[in-house]
């Protein structure tokens, strides 16, 4: 069976972090068999499991977590939500950052292409089919935004622009 999109994890933990993770889920749950040992009481069991029985939906979620390139269209899916806006439709597309001290932010093309993956780390890439973005808008209409990744944003690059020139080219002949 062959796929007609591309697929890729925006939320993905990687590296140190995912050391962190597994060592903080094995304290946790050796905390929690520990206290149970000490105090054998059905209260002790739920408040010290509890911690321990959130870390397998927390991986699921992080996991859930994707982005579809398709031939004409962007889709995002995570755990609860699936929402799709097809690139001819788009008319803003770009990088924003939405910080706690200065508010939200457009990052400028020169800074992406000067940037490494960890620089903008923590940055968001758009996708809106309304004329202006509205960065302080909660839940702005008829938008993707998810996670920035470079190859994620420069192929949807690539295809927006390679809409843009079709119908350039279809209205000379």
């Amino acid at each position: 069976m062959t796929t007609e999109y591309l697929e890729f994890r925006t939320k993905y933990i990687k590296g140190f972090a995912m050391i962190a993770l597994t060592v903080l889920a094995a304290s946790v749950s050796a905390l929690s068999i520990w206290m149970i040992t000490l105090a054998p009481s059905i209260w002790v069991i739920l408040i010290f499991i509890m911690p321990s029985l959130y870390l397998p939906f927390f991986v699921a979620f992080i996991r859930a977590s994707k982005v579809r390139l398709g031939p004409d269209y962007v889709e995002t899916v995570s755990f609860f939500v699936k929402k799709k806006i097809y690139l001819k439709d788009v008319n803003k597309f770009g990088i924003f950052f939405r910080g706690r001290s200065f508010g939200t932010k457009l990052i400028s093309q020169k800074k992406i292409d000067e940037s490494s993956d960890d620089e903008l780390l923590g940055h968001v890439i758009y996708l809106t089919t309304n004329h202006e973005f509205d960065l302080d808008c909660f839940r702005p209409l008829k938008h993707v935004r998810f996670h920035y990744r470079r190859e994620l944003y420069l192929r949807i690059k690539e295809m927006i622009e390679q809409i843009e020139r079709t119908p350039s080219t279809q209205q000379k002949l």
